[in-house]
């Protein structure tokens, strides 16, 4: 082989060992690109893994989550189901009253001292909601009172059909709506207690956890309630208590000129006839408008010769922005006196409140009554505001004096004057004056007599 053979062998030798080393790392570069490939799918089907097994359960929180729903607003807790046709609230309320008396020397002859006393008027605890959703349901127990009256006792145990726009279908216990003060919720009252008139009024037929039968119905601007209803809950005839054997028709219409806004005028009137009464006995009394000492200063007692009673008359109410007056009357027609002529008495009221601050008074057209006072600026919980604050008087005036039918009852007329600071939604404070004066009461060692009372009210409400 020649020099020139041996260097063109060599030659093509090199080039051949050149050229096969790229070719060999090109091979083994491929091979790792496709085993990290390899590795990064499968990496990304562990995380596609792991985003579905969270996902799942993410919905599966998300979906228990949505079975029911919680509300606290106004501290009162709420549950709600997803779809919306059930609901179950709890709710409460405390007013706590303090005050005392300043009698005349005739009054103290007559009653002895009335008794200066702190006392919870109410102490209420509830439960409410809607069931089906077009059910609803309000059952609440009262555990305060007067102190001496009564013992803990069912307030309401109501069942009402809402399944038609407007009406309402109400049985159970509970209050007829009759007068536009007991038509208000007590958390919402302007004074400590409610007129005389209105209390009068209500109670041949009316009143706390009567059972009964009937409907409300309202429009925009209407509002009408009609009940049958009969004795207590609680009172029966087999405990001795004929109060439960009494049958009443109850019935209230009004009509409301702007319940939303604005100027707005109320008219009404509330009507009551009972037809059976509890051993064809009727007594009408009441305190006077302060229940800190249970004594009644009016007291017309018609014993065991009534056959009927028949209560009605006006209610006028007028609301513009932080100013309110209402006033109602209420005549009393008493039939079957024995050998007396029918009794004829009447009793009624006026009252006038401004809101300091500022604040709008609200209607509610479905209980065709005033809603509480809600304070543009709360105080406390890291408010600065001052909350609101409302001036209040009211004169009010029971004549339960009928000589023709041999009825001295009394007649009294009170003057109340009143502060009230709503704090925040749940907490108002009430200060009450008042200025009693009774003429005419018979049964006692002097007809004519009075006193006057300051009293406070702590009311918690949820």
């Amino acid at each position: 082989m020649t020099l020139r053979n041996i260097l063109l062998a060599g030659t093509a030798l090199g080039a051949a060992a050149f050229l096969a080393v790229p070719a060999f790392a090109a091979s083994n570069t491929q091979a790792e690109l496709d085993a990290l490939k390899a590795q990064i799918e499968a990496l990304q089907r562990k995380v596609d893994d792991v985003q579905i097994q969270h996902g799942n359960a993410i919905k599966s929180l998300e979906e228990r989550k949505s079975d029911v729903e919680v509300s606290l607003k106004n501290g009162r807790p709420v549950f709600k189901s997803a779809d919306g046709n059930f609901t179950f609230g709890i709710t409460g309320r405390a007013h706590l009253d303090v005050g005392g008396y300043d009698q005349d020397d005739a009054s103290k002859a007559n009653f002895g001292g009335l008794r200066g006393n702190a006392n919870f008027r109410r102490l209420r605890v509830g439960l409410n909601g809607t069931l089906a959703k077009d059910f609803g349901y309000n059952i609440e127990f009262n555990f305060g009172d007067s102190g001496t009256e009564s013992n803990a006792r069912i307030y309401e145990a109501v069942l009402a059909y809402k399944g038609i726009d407007g009406l309402q279908i109400l049985t159970g216990a509970t209050k007829p709506r009759m007068t536009l003060d007991d038509s208000t919720s007590s958390n919402d009252i302007t004074f400590i207690e409610r007129a005389t008139a209105a209390n009068l009024a209500i109670s041949p037929a009316a009143g706390e956890g009567r059972m009964l039968l009937g409907g409300i119905y309202n429009t925009s601007n209407f509002y009408s309630s009609a009940f049958y209803s009969m004795g207590t809950v609680g009172n029966n005839t087999s405990a001795g208590n004929t109060d439960f054997d009494t049958s009443n028709a109850v019935g209230r219409l009004a009509y409301a000129t702007s319940p939303k806004e604005g100027a707005n005028f109320h008219f009404g009137v509330s009507a009551s006839h009972s037809f059976n009464l509890p051993g064809d006995a009727l007594r009408l009394r009441d305190r006077p408008e302060l229940r800190i000492d249970p004594t009644r200063l009016i007291d017309a007692n018609f014993g065991a010769t009534v056959d009927t009673v028949s209560v009605y008359g006006p209610e006028l109410a007028f609301n513009y922005g932080p100013f309110r007056a209402q006033g109602e009357y209420y005549r009393f027609d008493v039939s079957g006196l024995n050998a007396n002529p029918d009794a004829d008495l009447d009793a009624w009221y006026l009252q006038a409140s401004w809101i300091l601050t500022g604040e709008s008074y609200n209607y509610d057209i479905k209980k065709a009554a005033f809603k509480g006072v809600k304070p543009a600026n709360p105080f406390g919980f890291g408010n600065k505001g001052s909350g609101a604050w409302e001036i209040a008087a009211r004169y009010s005036q029971a004549d339960l004096n009928d000589a023709s039918a041999g009825i001295a009852g009394g007649e009294q007329d009170i003057i109340t004057v009143g502060l009230n600071w709503y704090v925040n939604n749940n907490l108002r404070f009430m200060l009450n004056y008042l200025n009693v004066d009774v003429e005419d009461r018979g049964g006692v060692t002097n007809s004519n007599f009075g006193h006057d009372a300051v009293a406070l009210r702590t009311q918690f409400a949820f």
